[in-house]
């Protein structure tokens, strides 16, 4: 039997795909043929013929899916769907959520019974992370996977003569760092990159408009916009990159003996 493992996720802020990552590094330790992908970045079509599958994902806003799950909630949403097209494929869900939202966990549920409905075997029962546990999401996470790999290989042993790779042994590296030197000129204009132009703008106000005895902090932030030339509209997205304080970063490449000159790129290993 094959042992691979098809790993995808849907996120919004980045836990579920964390979360993703790290049944990632243990499907290796357990010598799993494993990929990772975003949703949306896997070709769905594949979908049945694959062996087992689980699936990490979050719940945005009011009962929603992430962005980079759209695609592939749309699809499999669909009602023209044959009730048996995943027919044999083993599958887990983990849902990671909110219980202080009415909608806790509502795409994980919603999904794991859609893929029930179309045939799909799952390996457990449903894992419903949530982020008012003591220990956030781990706490109820971390031993829904442990039960996932115990269930993963009663359906796919390890071959023989080959144990679990223990959790200390520095896994092979996914990324490769390379570095360049540049020159004055060529510094500036480097955080302009990927179409995207920043600006340096100072932050002007910092307020919270929640009641300090209600649960979430929502803030008002305003920025100082003027000289940039920047225009929005209601529902715009900005993107805030930190600058570093001057100090700090000679600090940091005084104690790593880096040259501040140096440009580093990460290519995939």
């Amino acid at each position: 039997m094959e042992r691979k493992l098809r790993v995808l996720y849907g996120s919004q802020t980045g836990t579920a795909e964390d979360t993703a990552e790290r049944i990632t590094r243990d499907a290796k330790r357990h010598h799993y043929d494993v990929t990772v992908t975003s949703l949306d970045d896997y070709p769905i079509t594949s979908l049945p013929d694959e062996s087992v599958v689980v699936i990490v994902c979050a719940t945005t806003g009011q009962g929603e899916e992430p962005d980079n799950m759209k695609r592939f909630w749309r699809f499999v949403m669909r009602k023209n769907l044959t009730p048996g097209s995943l027919e044999g494929v083993r599958f887990a869900v983990l849902g990671l959520g909110d219980s202080s939202y009415p909608k806790f966990n509502f795409v994980a549920k919603k999904l794991y019974r859609r893929l029930v409905q179309l045939g799909g075997v799952p390996l457990l029962e449903l894992g419903l992370a949530d982020e008012q546990h003591e220990l956030g999401t781990d706490g109820l996470a971390l031993p829904w996977l442990s039960t996932f790999w115990n269930a993963l290989l009663q359906f796919s042993p390890l071959p023989e003569g080959l144990g679990v790779i223990p959790e200390n042994t520095r896994p092979s590296p996914r990324y490769r760092l390379t570095h360049e030197t540049l020159g004055p000129r060529q510094h500036k204009g480097l955080l302009q990159n990927n179409g995207f132009h920043f600006h340096y703008v100072k932050l002007v106000l910092n307020e919270r408009v929640t009641d300090e005895e209600h649960f979430q902090d929502v803030r008002l932030i305003r920025f100082d916009l003027e000289g940039t030339g920047l225009e929005f509209d209601p529902g715009d997205v900005l993107v805030v990159r930190p600058r570093n304080l001057v100090n700090h970063v000679q600090s940091f490449l005084d104690h790593m003996g880096l040259d501040p000159d140096l440009q580093f790129s990460l290519e995939g290993g």
